[in-house]
């Protein structure tokens, strides 16, 4: 039997409306059925082995074991001007069609909706694979190698990684730092493919911080009145400082569509001027990012691995933190209390990396590597809600952005932890979004019905070896978005 055959069925549904072209738009064009895969479904330790999924339009309508490829089934539509949702039962015996009436209720039109039937083979089906925290444009242009090139250049590399991230099975990433708000509308509006986007915008960070990518002898703009490349020309960062200011930066990147706020709170590994161990940006600093945040019905996350910085962020009101490998057990038994995800790497000591770094940036690397080992007992004594991201391995050469990265939590998680934190826990953390979420029709990171259709077939079961999502997504067939398939290697 052939992996991928397609059949024209029917899919009965009738409704009042007022126009009919409005009613036309919801009507599903493809119907997909996967059939005999064992699923995960994103949570549960059990796979459902030997069973169907049932896709029409863009969510997951059924999971079941034997669905036929015809039936009667439910789906909801906008009836015309009205924009009412209606639950509509389906009244067809021998296949899928929909049938149209007018506001009398009269019969305008009939059709067939295309039925995809893809045999599973016993495959692992389960939800397509969440980074919550990647940098689209340094992960497109390596690094800093941005800095040499044209703006347009960079952004062409960037729609190239995003088809690339759904290749690699990632149907969803928040990006916390740098530019894509234009990237996200040609992938929404389908003129590009690529993965969901929660986007930071413009990382904010203190003059001598983080992300303050200025030369030692050039002052901040406060004083010089000059806007730093990265900020007036990329969007990847902005130096701010006072609680103005922070509110100023926040709100840009609001108004530009950010879901979610980042700031800069303690010293990074590659940045330039502040060691590890400095903490940034005041409480009424912080709180202002908050502020500004909370207005907007979403949240503040931080980058930062101190204890006291950790501290000093969840207490003025973060909701998640980037990194924490340097964190204490104060800081780690807060962070549980306060239910604040904490978004980390497994970092480790890897030559590859070392020719990336001068010999103090390579010493802060080190002391985060050597970190990361309390930081993840912490996380088991205290149970903190942990997701997955992978950060700062950028180059093609060194990216482990799949499993084979995730695999590094092995010592500490067990498989259907670690495939949770890339599914299910990282669209918690993306829903904490709220009101700025792009993305409310269907649950993301669930194998359930009414979920997206965001799926991967997978070569294997990744319950026993989670590494097998890694490799460039060489043993994931199949990803369909939004229930749509981009990659199908199923021959």
């Amino acid at each position: 039997m052939t992996h991928h055959t397609k059949r024209l069925f029917g899919f009965v549904a009738a409704a009042a409306f007022l126009a009919a072209p409005s009613f036309a738009q919801d009507i599903p064009a493809e119907v997909t059925l996967f059939q005999n895969v064992d699923i995960f479904d994103g949570k549960n330790e059990e796979m459902l082995e030997g069973h169907d999924v049932l896709v029409v339009g863009n969510l997951i309508h059924r999971i079941a074991e034997d669905i036929p490829a015809s039936g009667t089934y439910e789906f909801e539509v906008t009836t015309g001007a009205l924009h009412r949702i209606e639950t509509l039962p389906g009244s067809g015996v021998n296949g899928y069609s929909v049938t149209i009436l007018d506001a009398d209720g009269v019969q305008t039109e009939t059709r067939e909706v295309a039925v995809n039937v893809i045999d599973g083979e016993g495959r692992t089906l389960m939800p397509g694979l969440i980074d919550a925290h990647y940098h689209l444009m340094l992960a497109a242009s390596q690094g800093d190698a941005w800095r040499l090139e044209q703006p347009d250049y960079t952004h062409a590399t960037m729609v190239v990684e995003a088809n690339n991230l759904l290749q690699r099975g990632f149907t969803s990433i928040r990006d916390t730092a740098g530019p894509g708000f234009g990237i996200k509308k040609a992938v929404d509006e389908g003129m590009i493919p690529g993965p969901r986007m929660y986007l930071s915008g413009t990382l904010i960070t203190q003059t001598s911080g983080h992300a303050d990518r200025t030369l030692p002898f050039e002052e901040p703009r406060v004083f010089s009145g000059q806007v730093p490349v990265g900020e007036g020309i990329m969007k990847l960062d902005r130096v701010v400082n006072g609680r103005d200011e922070v509110l100023a930066a926040a709100r840009q990147n609001l108004k530009q569509g950010a879901t979610q706020i980042k700031i800069a709170i303690g010293g990074g590994v590659y940045s330039l001027y502040d060691p590890l161990d400095v903490t940034e940006f005041t409480e009424d600093e912080i709180r202002a990012a908050v502020d500004a945040a909370s207005d907007w019905g979403t949240y503040v996350t931080a980058h930062v691995y101190t204890p006291k910085g950790v501290l000093r962020g969840i207490r003025n009101g973060l909701r998640t933190i980037e990194h924490g490998q340097l964190m204490d057990e104060e800081a780690a038994r807060e962070m549980a209390e306060r239910g604040v995800y904490l978004i980390t790497q497994p970092f480790e000591a890897e030559e590859n990396l070392r020719a990336l770094a001068n010999d103090i940036q390579w010493a802060k690397y080190m002391q985060v590597v050597e970190g990361w080992q309390r930081t993840a007992e912490l996380v088991r004594q205290y149970d903190i809600k942990m997701g997955f991201g992978t950060d700062l391995v950028f180059s093609p050469a060194t990216n482990h952005q799949q499993a084979d990265f995730l695999a590094r939590f092995g010592k500490w998680f067990s498989n259907v932890e670690m495939l949770r934190m890339i599914t299910s826990n990282n669209a918690e953390i993306l829903a904490l979004s709220g009101p700025r979420n792009p993305y409310t029709q269907g649950a993301l990171g669930l194998i359930e019905e009414g979920a997206y259709a965001d799926i991967i077939l997978v070569d294997g079961n990744p319950m026993d070896d989670v590494s097998i999502l890694g490799n460039g997504g060489a043993n994931i067939p199949l990803v369909m978005k939004n229930g749509e398939i981009y990659k199908n290697t199923m021959n």
